[in-house]
């Protein structure tokens, strides 16, 4: 039994690079989920949920995850060496793989949240952005 522990605690340090990677992925899957169930709920009601459909995402966090923990195989063992060499920074395609997967999920709650507030999010971005372009330049001339 005591090798058996032995052996789970080096396979947690070897992957302690990437705890992060995973830690941000899983949450935005999560995040992800709440909001598909919260639109569920308000457009079809609470009987629109199904076990079904909520089973998808344990696969998706797994399948997702081990992509991920694969990526950093293959990098550390077999790209790192040349990525770090030319770029200067560890894991960069398991950083990109993990950009990636974070923003599919992040173009999910975006559409999650326009369908159910029947809004455009990235219209509310512009204003939000133009309003405080409008108040620096008031400070700017009330400081001048």
């Amino acid at each position: 039994m005591r090798y058996i522990n032995y052996i789970f605690a080096s396979l947690i340090l070897f992957f302690v690079p990437i705890y992060g990677l995973l830690i941000a992925v899983g949450s935005a899957i999560i995040l992800d989920t709440f909001t598909g169930i919260f639109k569920s709920i308000k457009l079809n009601g609470l009987s629109s949920i199904r076990s079904r459909k909520l089973s998808n995402v344990i696969s998706k966090m797994a399948l997702y995850e081990i992509c991920i923990i694969f990526l950093f195989l293959i990098d550390k063992f077999v790209l790192n060496e040349f990525v770090k060499h030319a770029f200067g920074f560890d894991f960069m395609f398991t950083k990109i793989c993990a950009i990636l997967l974070i923003f599919v999920e992040l173009v999910s709650i975006k559409e999650n949240i326009e369908e159910t507030f029947k809004i455009d999010v990235w219209n509310l971005l512009k204003k939000a952005f133009n309003r405080a372009k409008e108040v620096k330049s008031d400070i700017n001339e009330i400081t001048n």
